[in-house]
Formats: C-alpha cells, sequence, structure tokens
C-alpha cells in the first residue's frame, strides 16, 4: 500500500496535479511517520520496505532503479556544511541497486554508487563508490566481498 501510495503522488505531480500530491504527502506522513515530498525522484521499481517508517527524504532526492531502503533512513541536505551550493544541488542521489540500511543518514550532495551498501545507522558525507559497503560513524568506504570464503 504504502508503495503504491508513492507511485501514485509521484505520477500526479509530473502530470502537474496540484493537489493530490500534497494531500498523499501529508497521509503518509500521518499513518507512516514518513517525510516524503512530492519532488522526490523515486523510481517505481525502488522498494521501500517496513512502510517507510521513520524515513525522511530531501525534496531533491534521485532514487534510481532497484534500490532498497529501511526504516528510519534520513537522505537530507548537508545544511551549513555546503553554503557554496545552488538550490537544488544539495541533496543525495542513490545510483541503481544500491542498498541502504535501517537507521542510515546519507547527507549533502552525495552519490551512492551502483550495487553498493550503506550499513546500519552508518552517517556518509562522501560519495560512495559503485559496489562498496560504507560502514560506521562517519562513514568508512570499504570494497565489497562478492564471494565470501568459508
Amino acid at each position: 500500500m504504502f508503495n503504491r501510495l508513492i507511485r501514485i503522488m509521484r505520477k500526479m505531480y509530473m502530470k502537474g496535479i496540484p493537489l493530490v500530491p500534497q494531500v498523499i504527502s501529508s497521509i503518509v506522513r500521518i499513518l507512516y511517520s514518513c517525510d516524503m515530498k512530492p519532488t522526490t525522484d523515486i523510481s517505481p521499481s525502488a522498494t521501500i520496505f517496513h512502510n517507510g517508517l521513520g524515513c525522511v527524504f530531501h525534496e531533491n532526492t534521485v532514487i534510481e532503479d532497484g534500490v532498497r531502503i529501511y526504516q528510519n533512513v534520513t537522505l537530507g541536505g548537508g545544511g551549513r556544511l555546503n553554503t557554496n551550493l545552488e538550490k537544488g544541488e544539495d541533496h543525495p542521489t542513490i545510483s541503481k541497486g544500491a542498498t541502504i540500511y535501517a537507521g542510515a543518514c546519507v547527507l549533502g550532495p552525495v552519490t551512492v554508487g551502483e550495487n553498493s551498501v550503506v550499513g546500519a545507522n552508518a552517517v556518509v558525507l562522501c560519495d560512495v563508490p559503485p559496489d562498496c559497503l560504507a560502514v560506521g560513524v562517519p562513514a568508512v568506504i570499504k570494497p565489497r566481498r562478492q564471494n565470501r570464503a568459508r
């Protein structure tokens, strides 16, 4: 139900219908404690688990195909850290196939690369290259092990 509401909200926004997306955004915030604006660009194939419980997404965040996001994730602007950026350039971009686990924060004009993983409760303040793992506070970038030997 949650993912369907988000798709409807985005579709109505893209068609230029002004009131319906705002109403859906308010309903999502009340029912699921998820703050997401209609301007957030979310791919229809992205999955937000646990009904987006506690998630907060910057209004210009871009979430590409196949992304998986768990509960209590913050995808936000950099605030005062990035005062030299133009409005609309201070948002995260989550690339294809990335996974962001519970409680993680991705802040500022950060790109999470394709098939990368942001670990639970990590605070990401710099770009994550493709096929990497970001863990810790602040996040440390490590290459992902593709085949684990036992």
